[in-house]
């Protein structure tokens, strides 16, 4: 059976940044990387839509969900400097939003890739770790193969888009998951909203004491686009959405405002203000200025449900974060660290959970 010193279960944003900080720190270290996937970095080829949303400049309580947890942490890392030790320059967008500056994915894994490589960290991809023994080492049980480390590295990452077993594994070992489900996806409502399938209108969202400003994608069912994406991160079913059209203006100017169109035909007046299928929409649900005026500003919508995994960015839900040290070691089994998505956090949209993986993983690589 092979032997190493350090063994990392996925190949990751969290899984090759642990290696690549944990190979520099400790140049005589043995580390492998097992991915189940045939390639490394399948997940980040997909961010930003291709170009790599690596991370974000702007930090805020809202930004993460468990956020108590992992602050100290996120406000020491500087993800520029972080970077820009790697060799990868890097910009930012308007939102704070950061991407190397060839705006291409494949860039950053090609580079991850070649770091790799140069540091020597063998990589084995195909290898599906089936089960973790926990005996004086760790076992790593594969479909074909075995392998033994002193200390191993959990970086599975979450079921959005993705199949993994990493929370079965850990709770084999002890670890609690806490309930999970799809979150960073579009929303099913209740209400019919066929009709206005590919309207983009920007509005604020509100919904649970979240609210945020942006622009809203309808589907056939229902909502997406970032500003959905965030909102479903505080919505379940049978939650209101409220949804403003207009949040520069009061109902009184808006009321004022339609009133002064009266005796001209409001579904083409009112087109200066919202896309013609919204209003057509919202004369059919109001007949009165103060009703129009109303729903112009309180368009509420009911959460059916939150599309499924294959549509998700994250998942909300992981191992409890109460069973994890400030170095991301497990308080339950020593030499067991653990990383990245499976954890019980989760960011919105705009690198937040990219930039957790870096951090995370480069941490624990420092530290183990």
């Amino acid at each position: 059976m092979r032997k190493y010193d350090i063994a990392i279960i996925g190949a990751g944003a969290a899984g090759i940044s642990c290696a690549l900080a944990c190979k520099q720190k400790n140049p005589n270290k043995t580390i492998i990387i097992l991915e189940q996937n045939d390639r490394i970095g399948k997940k980040i080829l997909k961010t930003g839509n291709g170009k790599c949303n690596l991370g974000n400049v702007h930090l805020y309580e809202t930004s993460y969900y468990n956020w108590n947890y992992i602050q100290n942490k996120m406000k020491q890392f500087d993800v520029i400097k972080y970077f820009k030790k790697m060799g990868i320059m890097t910009k930012q967008d308007e939102q704070g939003r950061l991407y190397p500056y060839s705006e291409t994915a494949a860039s950053i894994v090609d580079i991850l890739r070649y770091e790799l490589e140069r540091q020597e960290i063998i990589v084995q991809c195909s290898f599906m770790v089936t089960n973790i023994i926990k005996d004086k080492n760790f076992i790593i049980q594969g479909m074909q193969d075995s392998i033994e480390a002193e200390k191993i590295v959990v970086a599975t990452g979450s079921l959005a888009q993705e199949k993994t077993n990493g929370y079965q594994l850990l709770e084999r070992l002890g670890h609690h998951i806490t309930p999970l489900s799809p979150r960073l996806v579009p929303i099913k409502v209740e209400e019919k909203v066929k009709p206005l399938q590919g309207i983009r209108v920007k509005c604020l969202a509100k919904a649970n004491g979240f609210q945020e400003y942006g622009e809203i994608l309808f589907k056939e069912t229902g909502l997406s686009g970032i500003l959905a994406l965030n909102l479903s991160r505080y919505v379940n079913k049978k939650d209101e959405i409220i949804l403003d059209f207009a949040p520069e203006k009061s109902f009184l100017e808006l009321k004022e405002y339609i009133k002064g169109l009266e005796n001209r035909d409001l579904s083409m007046m009112l087109r200066g203000l919202l896309p013609k299928m919204l209003i057509l929409d919202i004369l059919k649900k109001a007949d009165t200025i103060e009703t129009i005026a109303n729903m112009i500003k309180n368009y509420r919508l009911t959460v059916k449900d939150l599309y499924g995994y294959e549509f998700a960015q994250i998942t909300r839900g992981g191992v409890d974060m109460a069973e994890i040290k400030e170095d991301f070691a497990s308080k339950i089994i020593k030499n067991l660290y653990i990383v990245g998505e499976v954890l019980d956090v989760d960011g919105e949209c705009g690198g937040y959970n990219l930039m957790f993986a870096w951090m995370s993983g480069s941490i624990v690589g420092e530290n183990i």
